[in-house]
């Protein structure tokens, strides 16, 4: 039996937790702090878990740990990435990434500035904590838009895109000095040149140093007034598109010069003029994953792959070993829905017809019914996701389409 301690097993880390206890694994789990965002919580199953723990400090922690005698120890989401890391080290774990990178896998700034050595394309950055050094940085960069966010956030929390410098200063005092939704102060802000291109995510998971690609996506988001951005549709695309090979060697040198040899990868990458660039990378599952539409879209995904790499090791290794990029078996859309109003949250008229809907496969909720709704500006205040299956892609793009037009009725919500 594998002893597996997940830390902050939130967002797509729930899943994997699942799909390890279906495995036969052991799990205990470790909350990295005792202030965490509700939004985590959602979901939660703490049944599968032998014990649950939370961290103060890391030699009570490891003192905790000592009966448990873990193998693995992984991170469930990005709350938990750079104490996941922490406790590998001190405890000498072979299911690790690079010690000496951990920082750079979890700050924007060090990580954009790590790959820059390596010689891949990156984006022109600067972070500063004061609007003085930044005006004048954001001056001999000479054009619009800039990025404005924070060094360490998830999920589009605090991300910013500026038309102009008036935009980037609002945008600056935002954003600094304020705590994000991973309970991190924002001590300095970091502005980058801003990439055109159409972005893609690149999933992978590693072992030995030696990576699988488990899903390539086309995203689309949506440009806020605010300058906020939201995510829309998340479209799986096929191992045939013509992007995918440069993409995926793009992501693979990243991947090895941030350190990441051991278990999930999250790359967003922007497809430019001129190729790949990066935009960031996180070294645990994507957060939208479910493994049962996975299983339906290319038989693997992230999830399993990641469980299967943990208590199948043996199994995993043939996997790289053949090579084989991943096959397209039904399209699909994950949908996250955006809300422009406020008022409160009511799912059963939306969900009944959600289910008339020929694509329809499943919807995750956020929000309990009768629950306050606010205005969708990043991942944490989405109402939900709908996920889309269906072997013909113009059914999902038309499904897409009624969805909108309920949303934009108001249908899951009373002013």
């Amino acid at each position: 039996m594998i002893n597996v301690l997940i830390v902050d097993g939130f967002s797509s880390g729930k899943f994997l937790a699942k799909k390890l206890h279906e495995h036969g694994c052991l799990l205990w789990h470790l909350a990295s702090n005792p202030v965490m965002d509700d939004y985590y919580y959602v979901g939660f199953d703490v049944s599968i878990y032998q014990k649950s723990m939370t961290h103060l400090n890391i030699e009570s922690t490891l003192f905790e740990l000592e009966p448990f005698e873990v193998d693995v120890i992984i991170a469930g989401s990005e709350s938990g990435v750079l104490l996941t890391d922490l406790l590998n080290e001190r405890l000498g774990l072979s299911y690790a990434n690079e010690a000496a990178s951990s920082y750079a896998r979890r700050n924007k700034y060090d990580m954009i500035d790590s790959i820059t050595q390596a010689g891949l394309s990156a984006a022109a950055q600067c972070a500063v904590d004061n609007w003085a050094a930044g005006c004048e940085w954001i001056k001999t960069q000479k054009k619009f838009p800039i990025v404005v966010k924070p060094l360490q956030s998830a999920g589009a929390d605090g991300v910013y895109i500026c038309p102009d410098l008036a935009a980037c200063e609002r945008a600056f005092k935002e954003v600094l000095g304020t705590r994000n939704r991973l309970n991190i102060e924002n001590r300095q802000v970091l502005l980058q040149e801003y990439l055109l291109g159409t972005e893609y995510v690149v999933n992978m998971v590693s072992l030995g140093g030696r990576s699988l690609v488990t899903e390539v996506v086309k995203y689309q988001k949506r440009l806020l007034a605010s300058g906020r951005i939201v995510y829309d549709i998340d479209q799986l695309i096929d191992s045939s598109a013509e992007v995918y090979a440069e993409l995926v060697r793009y992501t693979r040198q990243v991947v090895k010069s941030l350190g990441i040899k051991n278990g999930p990868s999250h790359a967003e990458v922007m497809y430019t003029e001129t190729g790949p660039v990066l935009v960031e990378i996180a070294a645990r599952t994507d957060g939208i994953l479910r493994s049962k539409v996975c299983t339906e879209t290319t038989g693997l995904g992230q999830i399993n792959a990641v469980a299967l790499s943990i208590a199948h090791p043996k199994e995993f290794e043939q996997l790289l070993a053949s090579g084989a990029d991943y096959k397209l078996l039904k399209y699909t859309y994950n949908v996250c829905l955006i809300n422009t109003e406020e008022g409160v949250f009511r799912q059963t008229a939306f969900l009944a017809e959600l289910i008339r809907l020929d694509s329809f496969f499943e919807v995750v909720f956020y929000l309990a019914d009768g629950q306050h709704i606010g205005i969708t500006n990043d991942v944490f205040s989405q109402p939900g996701t709908v996920y889309l299956v269906h072997p013909d892609l113009g059914q999902i793009e038309s499904d897409y389409a009624k969805i909108r037009e309920m949303e934009a009725a108001g249908i899951y919500r009373d002013i």
